[in-house]
């Protein structure tokens, strides 16, 4: 069975016979032949052997008489922003199959949402959902229906890490996207709302330890990482810019 959970808008998708629909997160029944058109956005997809206990429980939860599940699921809810894109952009797998544990952990009910307080989830969701130059810090205290001093204090007391750190890894992870999708450079700066590229170069150099060009460069090329951990089997694929539309069998 499989799990697309997308890290920046939606991404569509149909199954055989059927018409496109635009998702955000989606539980995929094993043997379901079907489309999935990455919108130029970026997901995380996590398969997973329909025999093991964890799928089961989820299968259980979610697919007992459909083949596929929207689920109503922001991926920030699980893991931060900070967390994912170094898993991703540094290709680190240990930490990516730390975080994939707690999402199926968490679907499966075997864990709880660690991120207990509904304001900080509402802001993290916006900041996650939102294009980069819509947030700000007055639109993210109206969502949580607190001060904006208030709302900077409490973020940091849940997170560990300052609002604006949080926003300015939000703008990166918007613009690696960009560059995942197929976008120069520049222009996933600018679209990130960056001043400029040398700007984008320089936080992102700062944050995460890699430049975007070499970012560019590792993902050229596709990148896949295994685990074959019970219960976990999972790969992680760069972006292949030649291929937007992939047609699978699940098994």
């Amino acid at each position: 069975m499989q799990l697309v959970l997308d890290t920046q808008t939606d991404f569509r998708f149909k199954v055989k016979g059927d018409n496109w629909k635009t998702y955000k997160s989606l539980i995929i029944k094993e043997n379901v032949i079907h489309q999935l058109d990455t919108n130029d956005s970026v997901q995380l997809i996590i398969y997973l052997d329909a025999e093991t206990r964890i799928a089961q429980a989820i299968k259980s939860k979610y697919l007992a008489e459909a083949d596929i599940y929207p689920l109503d699921l922001n991926i920030f809810h699980f893991v931060n922003s900070n967390e994912l894109q170094q898993a991703l952009l540094n290709t680190q797998p240990v930490l990516l199959e730390m975080l994939i544990n707690r999402i199926l952990g968490s679907l499966s009910l075997q864990i709880g949402n660690s991120m207990a307080d509904e304001r900080i989830l509402l802001t993290e969701q916006a900041i996650s959902t939102m294009h980069p130059e819509e947030i700000t810090l007055k639109s993210l205290a109206d969502k949580a229906c607190l001060s904006e001093s208030r709302l900077r204090s409490l973020f940091k007391e849940v997170t560990g890490v300052s609002l604006y750190r949080y926003m300015l890894w939000n703008k990166i992870r918007y613009a690696t996207n960009q560059i995942m999708a197929g976008h120069t450079v520049n222009d996933a700066a600018i679209n990130a709302g960056f001043t400029d590229s040398s700007h984008f170069h320089k936080m992102m150099v700062k944050m995460f330890g890699i430049s975007p060009s070499k970012f560019l460069k590792d993902n050229k090329e596709d990148v896949m990482v295994m685990c074959d951990q019970t219960p976990l089997h999972f790969e992680t694929r760069v972006y292949d810019r030649g291929k937007r539309i992939i047609d699978f069998r699940n098994h």
